[in-house]
């Protein structure tokens, strides 16, 4: 009886009986899924066409008694701040600093570092595994924010002096101070942000690589980084994307309490953290509530729309969810 075999250069990932599409079928199954889809969608869509979206520019003041912190109204439905400024340019622009922030930081450490590096550790072993997960546990062991926070306000003075010498002696000009400021709290935040990342990718590498596709495609000789991105990568890019999806809320924090603190974006880049800062306290809210409202709601829905969207992640590729 003649035995079927498999050509030598078929991934075990490509076979006709794995569905490809199951985990993407399961997500939209979920309403809670496609809800938090939709919700991210509009919010990097307004983020991404910020200057044909947004009704006016969002630095455009207005010295008035009546246009400062002005209510909502058909012109400006989300009113004005203190200083005249339309509030719904506001927020659709400093949604924008936050996927900026977001995208930079998981391109830089979520993908490069996070992915990367877990990779490696998982299926070298050996010294760089323990190299690479030891100085993980160091960053780990650390108080992020705090440590983050002591940085970007030792070098501030230093960055300011670059950003100036930039807009007098380059090509940048005025943008010269936005860009350092953005440059500046990305690269701070970036070595804290592989971390986590790379140790779920280790732990999945560490159960994929002892499976018989592996082995025989170590045993036909295939180049190492062939077979990390062929034949282990699609094992782990489900896994990957939870921990991903979790950790965006938390990317977007960062960026938010430093401006919050005023020590994130340039003070003349919309972000959330800035407009929740300049809202006030309690008798400022007490009186104009708008301003922190229109300021806070839009990135406490982001927050819970990438958490219970991963949420629903944890559920799909659980593989007691797939049994059922």
């Amino acid at each position: 009886m003649a035995v079927r075999t498999q050509p030598a250069d078929v991934d075990a990932f490509d076979l006709p009986d794995a569905p490809r599409w199951r985990t993407l079928r399961l997500l939209l199954s979920k309403k809670i899924a496609v809800v938090c889809i939709l919700v991210l969608v509009v919010f990097y869509g307004a983020a991404i066409f910020a200057p044909w979206v947004a009704p006016a520019d969002p630095n455009q003041q207005e010295f008035t008694v009546e246009a400062a912190r002005a209510g909502p109204s058909a012109d400006h439905w989300f009113g004005r701040d203190q200083l005249g400024r339309d509030l719904l340019s506001r927020v659709i622009y400093a949604a924008r600093t936050t996927v900026l922030f977001t995208v930079a930081v998981v391109i830089t450490g979520g993908l490069f570092l996070g992915l990367g590096l877990g990779l490696l550790a998982g299926y070298r072993g050996g010294w760089v595994d323990n190299a690479i997960m030891r100085v993980g546990e160091i960053l780990a062991g650390v108080p992020v924010f705090f440590l983050m926070l002591i940085i970007r306000a030792a070098y501030r003075e230093r960055t300011n002096d670059l950003a100036f010498w930039l807009k007098e002696n380059t090509f940048l000009g005025a943008d010269a101070p936005p860009l350092v400021a953005f440059v500046i709290i990305v690269g701070v935040s970036v070595p804290f942000a592989w971390v986590g990342l790379a140790r779920i990718v280790r732990s999945q590498v560490l159960a994929i690589r002892e499976q018989e596709f592996v082995l025989a495609a170590e045993a036909m000789g295939i180049s190492t980084p062939r077979l990390l991105i062929r034949h282990i990568l699609p094992g782990v890019m489900p896994i990957y994307l939870v921990g991903l999806s979790a950790s965006m809320a938390g990317f977007a924090f960062w960026e938010l309490g430093l401006s919050w603190l005023g020590l994130g974006v340039d003070p003349s880049t919309p972000s959330f953290g800035s407009m929740i800062n300049a809202a006030g306290g309690v008798p400022s809210f007490e009186a104009f509530p708008h301003l922190l409202l229109v300021s806070a709601i839009p990135i406490i829905i982001f927050f819970f729309a990438w958490n219970l969207l991963g949420d629903a992640l944890v559920d799909v590729v659980e593989p007691r969810t797939h049994r059922r």
